[in-house]
């Protein structure tokens, strides 16, 4: 037995030694770094508290997504209790184990945090040990390889460091900005192309006397037809917003704070409640992928460019009839 798996039954051992007393935190941990929370910070850095690092934060976690798929997809590494029978993980994981998703999700959202706000020297650490946490919580768990983290981190550092010199391009020749949707549109269709097209391992197992395919590839696909899809919306929402919205985030507070509850309740409702319901209704594993797809290019769509749209608009509306009250009021 290799050492990644052996490290991973001693984690097991030492959770049941300790009767799950650590179980909770590490899951909780390991959800609020890759779930809805993730996206929810970008929307609050990018409504309310500092508009250049929260679209930052946006494209970061759509290209590091998008190369994480690309790499699962390529190298298709089984998840370690199909390696092992032995390993019993805390939680069910979708897709291919490497590299991990939380892993590069942590590492290029709390890793944008560090690179924006690198002066502040006790926030930054934090969000290192965050990082670090997130890692070690896939392997608690059992869900990963040591492997699969720390490749997983290596990637998500590396957008970052990547991002933070492209956004800064960007800003000084404005003029290129139409290169991301488009680059953003190309890569998105070379990869679905790859992706139908490419070879999967079709490894099969008796089960009850009958071949049963080990890992179903087309059930491992959808996560990457997801994380395309906000790969796409972002790359494109990013231009129309910067192009024909151009919203401020020097508002009022209560403006800030109205921006955040209706934007996040919008979130939650479609990310918890209307995404899940439509694609669980659609049996056909193909269909329900490219349904996924949609969704989830709407869903940053909405966020990056629908949204800010409506409430600029809202604003300058409201602000326009406080303006005239205060005008025949002074009359």
């Amino acid at each position: 037995m290799s050492f990644d798996l052996k490290y991973l039954l001693y984690l097991q051992d030492f959770r049941e030694a300790v009767n799950g007393a650590f179980n909770d935190f590490f899951l909780f941990l390991s959800e609020i770094s890759y779930g809805v929370f993730i996206w929810m910070i970008a929307c609050v850095l990018f409504w309310a508290v500092d508009k250049r690092s929260g679209r930052a934060m946006f494209l970061n976690l759509g290209i590091s997504r998008f190369l994480m798929q690309f790499l699962k997809l390529t190298f298709c590494v089984y998840r370690p209790w199909v390696r092992c029978e032995e390993i019993k993980p805390l939680e069910s994981a979708s897709g291919y184990s490497f590299p991990s998703g939380h892993s590069v999700t942590a590492a290029s959202n709390y890793g944008t945090l560090i690179e924006r706000y690198r002066k502040h020297r006790a926030f930054c650490i934090l969000m290192a040990v965050l990082i670090v946490l997130t890692m070690f919580s896939r392997n608690y768990i059992g869900v990963h390889t040591p492997q699969d983290v720390c490749v997983g981190a290596l990637l998500g550092i590396l957008v970052v460091i990547g991002g933070a010199f492209l956004w800064r391009l960007l800003e000084n020749h404005p003029k290129w900005d139409w290169l991301v949707p488009a680059v953003g549109a190309l890569l998105s269709a070379a990869f679905l192309l790859y992706i139908n097209l490419k070879t999967y391992p079709m490894d099969y197992t008796e089960l009850s006397g009958a071949a049963t395919l080990l890992v179903d590839p087309k059930k491992m696909m959808k996560d990457g037809f997801k994380d395309v899809g906000r790969f796409l919306g972002v790359t494109v929402a990013w231009f129309l917003e910067k192009k024909f919205v151009d919203f401020s985030t020097e508002v009022s507070p209560s403006v800030k704070v109205t921006r955040c509850v209706f934007g996040i309740l919008i979130l939650l409702l479609y990310e918890q409640i209307l995404m899940p319901s439509v694609t669980g209704a659609i049996a056909n594993v193909t269909a329900s992928s490219w349904v996924s797809f949609l969704f989830t290019f709407f869903e940053l769509f909405l966020l990056v460019f629908l949204y800010p749209l409506a409430f600029k608009a809202i604003e300058k509306r409201l602000g326009k009839k406080e303006g005239e009250i205060e005008s025949s009021t002074a009359l």
